[in-house]
């Protein structure tokens, strides 16, 4: 009895136990052309190129790529400052010795006196260059006659002799008309840069804003001393 009991239990365990497994041993079925990766691929890049035809279309067919691409290029005219004759203080004068440092600070502290007046003076000048003029200033129609395009021929000076002890830097504007004769003066060794020097009729003009206000004067020609 003992042992029909023992086998009771044993016999209830028998058999399969996979026979409740649910699990699908079938394989899966293939995945859609549609959902493949070079599908989903394509279908974006079909989306881009439909968002950039209606995007050209909401911009309007009349307007052309190349006028575009010229708008782009076109760049903006150089604005000439506006010009003014300004003080007549050269009027009926005649022209007046600045030499040295003493002349110089002359000028500055006499202002808008001294612009447009006629001095002689001692400069050591560098080449001549282009400088381009700020715009948004009033300047002398001396000044303005000579300025190309926005930009006015000047060169880099220091006023007074190599003897001075103390020296300014001076801006010559140097006219085309007048080019040749500044070229014709004679270069020397300013403490160690080669500069011309030129003695000469300067028309004083001053610190003005066109030309970031640096001290500046209109060359006249060459004079003896």
């Amino acid at each position: 009895m003992t042992d029909s009991q023992d086998q009771g239990p044993r016999g209830e365990r028998g058999g399969d136990r996979r026979g409740t497994d649910r699990r699908r041993t079938d394989r899966r079925l293939p995945v859609p052309l549609w959902r493949k990766p070079w599908a989903l691929v394509s279908y974006g890049v079909l989306g881009a190129l439909a968002l950039v035809i209606a995007l050209g279309g909401l911009r309007g067919g009349g307007d052309k790529g190349v006028a575009r691409d010229e708008q782009l290029n076109t760049s903006t005219a150089a604005i000439e400052p506006p010009v003014s004759d300004g003080p007549a203080a050269s009027a009926g004068r005649a022209p007046e010795d600045a030499y040295g440092q003493a002349g110089y600070e002359r000028l500055i502290v006499e202002g808008q006196a001294a612009v447009g007046r006629m001095v002689r003076a001692e400069l050591y000048c560098e080449a001549p260059e282009n400088f381009t003029i700020v715009s948004g200033d009033t300047v002398r129609r001396a000044l303005g006659d000579l300025i190309q395009e926005g930009r006015i021929p000047a060169a880099e000076c220091k006023w007074g002799s190599t003897r001075d002890t103390q020296r300014e830097d001076f801006l010559l504007i140097v006219p085309p008309a007048r080019a040749r004769e500044f070229a014709a003066t004679p270069v020397v060794n300013d403490a160690f840069v080669e500069r011309h020097r030129v003695v000469g009729l300067i028309e004083w003009i001053g610190p003005t804003q066109a030309l970031a206000l640096r001290p500046a004067g209109i060359f006249r020609g060459v004079v003896s001393r």
